[in-house]
């Protein structure tokens, strides 16, 4: 039988991921272990805490009272270990959502200072420019760029980067180089993500300045890296943050335009799952990913 604390880690793992396959490959164990620990722990407090299904697991009405109950328990003997240890040392596995783009531009670069300050430290990038449930995928810590939903997660601002309005020299070369915003509405303009609050490039932009941007753009694209590919290309103009575009900004690939006009900053955040206090992971993270930005609080 799994000793009690297992158990409890177990359980909240299930009832956060919703999926004992993915629980099992986590931790190192078997389906069927990970089934007998979840059974052994309904038998010890003589309550039904989830519902199995072949697809999904959920959690009864119990489970849910249990879960909201041991959530900061778990957490506060995590803390309690760490303070009595005078440890510092971050360990184990870290999983950190976030952006292919941010991913490989701007964390992926600093992540050697980090991994070197923490030898007992691993780090699972779960990169995906869709916004993923950070319960469900097993996520410690989240990174996003742009305005926050009104979402119950716990955030806390790690840093900011510039929004950048650029073109490439063979776009300018064919269809001229805009000298005020108002220009815009004569060009091409690649249209990529939104911020997580669905506020679009357009809301963005300082209300004050009179321009306006198609409301048909010929390309929309999905992802950062495809508005950095296609504004490469040459299709037209796109906004980005200045992570997207330095390295393109500093070979020629691309021009900054209208330098002068100063356009919203961007700020980064890190999130932390919803009812229960972050990890000493995901809070060293965010503080060392602050630090790393040169973010000004």
């Amino acid at each position: 039988m799994a000793d009690r604390l297992q158990e409890l880690e177990v359980f909240v793992r299930v009832a956060e991921r919703g999926n004992l396959s993915q629980v099992a490959r986590e931790i190192g164990l078997s389906q069927p272990s990970v089934s007998r620990i979840l059974n052994d722990l309904e038998a010890r407090i003589g309550a039904r805490l989830l519902i199995r299904t072949s697809r999904k697991v959920g959690l009864t009405e119990a489970g849910q009272v249990y879960l909201d109950q041991i959530r900061p328990l778990l957490a506060d003997l995590g803390a309690a270990a760490d303070t009595a240890a005078g440890n510092e040392e971050l360990r184990g596995v870290l999983r950190v959502e976030l952006s292919v783009t941010f991913a490989v531009r701007a964390l992926i670069p600093r992540l050697p200072s980090l991994l070197a300050e923490h030898p007992n430290l691993s780090v699972e990038l779960m990169m995906d420019d869709r916004r993923r449930n950070l319960a469900e995928e097993g996520a410690d810590v989240a990174i996003r760029l742009g305005l926050l939903d009104n979402s119950s997660m716990m955030a806390r601002k790690v840093g900011q980067t510039p929004r950048l309005l650029v073109a490439a020299p063979d776009y300018i070369a064919r269809h001229g180089q805009p000298s005020s915003p108002a220009d815009l509405a004569q060009h091409q303009v690649i249209f990529g993500p939104s911020d997580s609050s669905g506020a679009t490039f357009q809301e963005l932009i300082d209300p004050r300045v009179s321009f306006v941007l198609p409301e048909s753009p010929r390309i929309r694209v999905s992802s950062s890296a495809g508005v950095t590919a296609c504004v490469v290309a040459g299709l037209g103009v796109a906004f980005g943050s200045g992570w997207m575009f330095n390295a393109e900004l500093q070979d020629g690939r691309l021009c900054r335009l209208l330098p002068d006009f100063a356009l919203p900053i961007i700020p980064i955040h890190a999130l932390f799952p919803a009812g229960r206090q972050p990890s000493k992971r995901a809070r060293g993270f965010a503080d060392w990913l602050s630090k790393s930005l040169g973010s000004s609080q």
